[in-house]
């Protein structure tokens, strides 16, 4: 056969069409995927572009005209019904996920409230409550094995986790030990507000994720919130301890919430390789050497004989564990920076079960703060979950108006 004759007869071979709807694929592939940081466990859009591009294929092999058409009526029609259910099980998802948020700082807002009667009560120290709670939720491990995970993390990613737990017990011991420098409730704010701070920065330059205009808005007047609590109370409050003693307390709150940013940062690069009960026995089983080596030299432990202080240790227990759930579930799916903001309310609930129980008034500087913090972290929560559905609707439509061209 002549050379020339075989050539054209290959390269009419390469230029076989490709059937319409196979642009889906391409067009799919511009979403987030399983491991990537915007990936999370809602019907998201690569899981959307995979039905229409499994629909589209299966009557790709008919060449004539009206069984083409035929099959792409068949497709859209199949697709819009799939629409609804995939963006309101996105949207139910994200409200699941803010329910959460808003539940444990409600459930961190009672420790204050918990971890002062047990003081007055029985004199408990700040660092054998810290080992109460973690050896409590060293339990976790039973979950663990039940799900039949590694204790300890998956073979590529044990570094970052125990960098993680180191972390995360660091930034606990600082904020406890600085308690005894300094008040509670200013050692509690500068915590979060660092927190907050420190997670916005660091995310950007460690791992580049970025915060959108509204959500830098709500960060800002979260945090004027905290200030406009927390400044006035720095002018009045008297020093028994000394100035310099004082600022050491607050530099290491201020250290605290670096610690407690750079382990919700770590916890965002591995989520989707450890799972939540990993992460809390990893804290608990570090939590637990570390308060236990800690306690003896640092403070003087106290043994509880009523029966009221242990139920004030286990609730103790019972509200850290919801809130440390509450929390890694959120940054499954959010911004570091914005789940630390949502537990700004944990101030404010204090705050109210503070005036409730022990009758502290607050000052009109606390009130005006509270509101700011509330005010920014509602609508922080109703922009996400309104605005981000209706945004996430466009886009399914997107795709499947392009699907059924």
């Amino acid at each position: 056969m002549d050379k020339s004759l075989m050539q054209r007869l290959l390269s009419s071979k390469k230029s076989a069409k490709i059937h319409p709807t196979a642009v889906m694929l391409k067009y799919g592939s511009h979403f987030p995927r399983r491991g990537d940081e915007s990936y999370d466990d809602a019907p998201s859009f690569e899981d959307f572009g995979a039905f229409i591009a499994e629909t589209s294929d299966s009557k790709s092999h008919k060449t004539v005209f009206n069984l083409q058409s035929e099959s792409r009526s068949r497709v859209s029609k199949g697709v819009r019904g799939q629409l609804q259910s995939f963006s309101e099980a996105s949207v139910f998802s994200s409200r699941v996920m803010w329910a959460v948020l808003f539940g444990a700082a409600l459930a961190h807002g009672c420790v204050s409230l918990l971890t002062r009667l047990a003081a007055d009560l029985s004199h408990i120290p700040s660092l054998e409550l810290l080992f109460v709670r973690s050896v409590l939720q060293v339990l976790s491990i039973a979950v663990v094995l039940y799900h039949k995970e590694a204790p300890f993390g998956p073979q590529g990613c044990r570094l970052h986790l125990f960098s993680y737990g180191i972390f995360n017990v660091v930034s606990i011991s600082c904020a406890y030990t600085s308690f005894a420098l300094v008040p509670p409730a200013n050692g509690a704010i500068v915590w979060r507000a660092s927190a907050t701070v420190f997670s916005a920065v660091l995310s950007f330059l460690l791992v580049e994720e970025r915060l959108g205009v509204t959500d830098i808005i709500s960060v800002s007047c979260s945090v004027f919130g905290l200030g406009f609590i927390l400044i006035p109370n720095l002018a009045s409050e008297e020093k028994p301890l000394g100035f310099w003693q004082e600022a050491f307390g607050y530099v290491l709150m201020v250290l605290a919430g670096l610690m407690a940013a750079l382990s919700m940062i770590l916890y965002r690069c591995v989520k989707q390789q450890v799972s939540l009960w990993t992460a809390l026995f990893t804290f608990g089983w570090m939590g637990s050497l570390w308060s236990c080596c800690s306690m003896f030299l640092l403070q003087e432990p106290v043994i509880p004989h009523d029966a009221e202080t242990w139920i004030f240790l286990i609730s103790i227990s019972f509200c850290s564990t919801i809130s440390f759930l509450g929390v890694y579930y959120g940054l499954q799916r959010l911004h570091p920076a914005l789940v630390s903001t949502v537990q700004h309310l944990e101030l404010v609930v204090a705050m109210v079960l503070q005036l409730v129980v022990l009758h502290m008034l607050p000052s009109v500087c606390d009130i005006i703060g509270a509101t700011i913090i509330v005010t920014s972290v509602i609508v922080l929560g109703l922009v996400k979950v309104l605005c981000g559905g209706k945004r996430e609707m466009e886009e399914y439509k997107e795709i499947l108006d392009s699907s059924v061209k």
